[in-house]
């Protein structure tokens, strides 16, 4: 078929009526599909369950408590392939003083949609709890608000999409949620949490150039276990060694640590000695029952 590029320009509507691959210089984003409709797949060997978790809150911190919770659960097979799709679970919470404006610019969500709202916390904890793992998109910061929220799921293993899949190695720029679902060619709503849950499902079961899903990705890298070293008593003068490392600070105990595969550990004590003069840095094992939390 040959299109006048000139003339989509000056309609871009006209434009998406039309495959992208006919038409240079113009992408075409799918709206998610609704979840009654994912295109599951039959299985191939064991099947596993996982959660798939948002959470909004008040603020940054953690002490800022949840306003909208959303678990949604998946199957998936030997291959990291999501077999079949449950339906979404969301629940607001009723914080007890009125939501920050920026909140709710963000989210949408208003002080009238919380009102008098409570998480019913047995059905989320037995949702969660009757999983192999639970997944967000960004652990750190969702795992320790739900524990908090929720201690009857503490200890549960969790998965990280955002930081534990390889996306710069499989050919993606950043690793923000809606901008992967971008290059994935779909869009969604974001910053509600049942719709960042939804998001995340069907970024996890998007097929990889090498023809593994993103799943099958996330599982392999966040069954394997890993150690945290503390470059404990680390002299000042090596904060931007330590930094450009990859090393974060822990403010509240107040040291700079990493976390890497086992496998790792002797090379980086030794560069723990020999650059930052850290004779005894602390390490400890880590699995996806401890990882994320802090």
């Amino acid at each position: 078929m040959s299109i006048d590029v000139r003339e989509l320009r000056a309609n871009p509507v006209r434009a998406c009526r039309y495959d992208a691959r006919c038409a240079p210089g113009y992408r075409v984003l799918r709206a998610l599909p609704p979840p009654d409709c994912y295109p599951v797949a039959e299985a191939q060997g064991p099947v596993r369950t996982a959660v798939v978790i948002d959470v909004e809150t008040m603020g940054l911190g953690i002490d800022d408590p949840i306003i909208d919770l959303a678990i949604q659960r998946i199957a998936f097979d030997a291959r990291g392939v999501i077999v079949r799709v449950g339906q979404p679970r969301q629940w607001f919470e009723d914080p007890g003083t009125p939501i920050p404006a920026e909140i709710t610019r963000l989210t949408g969500i208003t002080d009238a949609d919380v009102a008098g709202k409570r998480i019913d916390a047995d059905a989320a904890a037995s949702l969660i709890t009757s999983t192999t793992l639970a997944i967000a998109h960004n652990a750190s910061f969702d795992a320790p608000r739900v524990e908090r929220r929720l201690p009857a799921v503490a200890g549960h293993a969790w998965a990280c999409s955002c930081n534990e899949v390889p996306w710069p190695d499989l050919g993606f720029d950043g690793r923000k949620l809606g901008h992967l679902l971008i290059q994935q060619g779909m869009f969604h709503q974001g910053h509600r949490a049942a719709a960042d849950v939804w998001a995340t499902i069907n970024l996890l079961g998007s097929v990889m150039p090498d023809g593994e899903t993103a799943l099958c990705k996330l599982l392999r890298q966040a069954e394997q276990a890993s150690v945290r070293i503390e470059a404990t008593n680390a002299p000042y003068e090596a904060k931007d060694g330590l930094k450009a490392r990859g090393y974060r600070w822990n403010g509240d105990k107040r040291t700079w640590w990493i976390e890497l595969v086992a496998t790792e550990q002797q090379a980086e004590l030794d560069w723990l000695r020999e650059a930052c003069s850290c004779h005894q840095p602390a390490v400890e094992a880590v699995t996806w029952r401890q990882r994320h939390r802090r």
